[in-house]
């Protein structure tokens, strides 16, 4: 195996190194605490230095509401299920940290203009989970973790949040991550990560 062949991301970090540079870069934009009332958005950026448009944001993808503060995104799939050929990179998951939502951006139909794919909407997963402030995405093989700073009224500690591939809501109350926590003082805590 060469490394480069299989499912998404690379065997390690050296083979990581020796591939070929990125052609597009994907990044947020928030207005938060700008006083500028406009949605965050997803910025892509043009890459390839042999591109007349080198460097240059090439699309704006704007989210739906107001206020979102777009956090630490991640993809759906990632250098973990390497070895599995079925997975493929193609949706980022890009959480607002205030208004809880969590909107799964396709990124395959279309690289230079990703799209909206599916929105978690942050009123389904406090009242599903307790949980609130979606900081950090995690990729576990097929399936998604997200590290929450509070529970549904702002408190911490938060938690964690399971996705299944499909992006649905699959621990309701304490996931088996904060079960091997025996203090978790903040939401940020990632102790236990793989």
């Amino acid at each position: 195996m060469d490394g480069l062949c299989c499912g998404p991301g690379y065997a390690s970090p050296s083979k990581a190194i020796q591939a070929p540079r990125e052609k597009l870069l994907y990044t947020i934009a928030i207005y938060t605490g700008t006083g500028i009332q406009k949605p965050d958005y997803l910025a892509t950026i043009d890459l390839d230095p042999d591109s007349k448009n080198y460097s240059k944001v090439i699309h704006r993808l704007e989210m739906p509401g107001i206020g979102d503060e777009l956090h630490h995104m991640g993809w759906n799939a990632c250098s973990s299920c390497h070895s599995d050929e079925k997975m493929s990179r193609k949706y980022l998951l890009v959480p607002g940290v205030r208004s809880n939502n969590i909107y799964v951006v396709d990124t395959a139909t279309n690289p230079l203009s990703p799209s909206i794919y599916k929105i978690i909407d942050g009123s389904e997963i406090k009242s599903k989970t307790n949980l609130s402030g979606p900081h950090t995405v995690h990729c576990l093989g097929s399936e998604i973790i997200i590290s929450f700073l509070g529970d549904a009224r702002g408190e911490a500690p938060g938690g964690y949040l399971h996705l299944n591939k499909d992006f649905e809501i699959q621990v309701v109350g304490k996931t088996l991550w904060e079960t091997f926590l025996l203090v978790m003082t903040f939401g940020i805590n990632h102790a236990i990560m793989l």
